[in-house]
């Protein structure tokens, strides 16, 4: 009697041992699962195609253009290139202007959606132009392009500490009121020459 009771306590050990093992190694399972991140490709899928971060935050365009023209007075060959972000209301744009003899970065002009004091939503303008820089006296601007193909370009720039031009009143948040632009960079952007190629469309970022 007394092994039998011996014997029946050696298995219950060994049982309660085996379940607590199996426990374990479940638990161990459920805190080392994490949720699936988001992939790059996703993102650009979902966002449209990545340009560049804006206030630390990445921003993307759905459609972009392009245009070269020289003005006929004063014979100034520029080339400007617009990112522009469809919105369910609204849209966002991105405007760069190179001076097409130079190639180097001259004028830059963004439109972002930001939040109002009185509530809604606003479009701050964010103009950068070298003959108003009593409007903006900290901001710095540079950039360059590659026009050696003669139907799409290359180029990059950056901006830093451009401060929103118009209502800077109205602007709710104090960090929408100045803007620094990171990484801008670009290559097969499609574009025409002015008086060559009316009606192009500019490449999309859905094509």
């Amino acid at each position: 009697m007394k092994k039998l009771t011996t014997l029946i306590a050696i298995i219950l050990f060994v049982s309660c041992k085996s379940e607590t093992k199996k426990e374990a190694i479940i638990n161990v399972k459920t805190e080392t699962e994490k949720p699936s991140e988001i992939t790059s490709s996703e993102k650009s899928k979902n966002n449209g195609t990545y340009l560049c971060t804006i206030n630390g935050k990445a921003w993307h365009y759905t459609k972009a253009s392009g245009i070269v023209s020289r003005h006929k007075k004063t014979n100034k060959h520029e080339a400007i290139f617009t990112f522009t972000k469809q919105l369910e209301k609204g849209k966002e744009t991105l405007q760069l202007t190179y001076d097409g003899d130079t190639n180097q970065l001259e004028r830059i002009s963004v439109h972002l959606k930001v939040p109002k004091k009185d509530g809604g939503r606003m479009t701050a303008m964010y103009l950068y132009h070298p003959n108003t820089t009593k409007f903006h006296p900290n901001a710095k601007i540079s950039g360059s392009i590659d026009l050696s193909n003669s139907s799409n370009a290359t180029g990059n720039a950056k901006v830093s500490d451009l401060e929103v031009r118009f209502d800077k009143e109205n602007v709710k948040n104090e960090d929408d009121t100045v803007i620094t632009v990171k990484g801008i960079n670009f290559k097969g952007i499609g574009y025409s020459e002015a008086g060559k190629q009316f009606g192009s469309k500019g490449t999309s970022a859905n094509n």
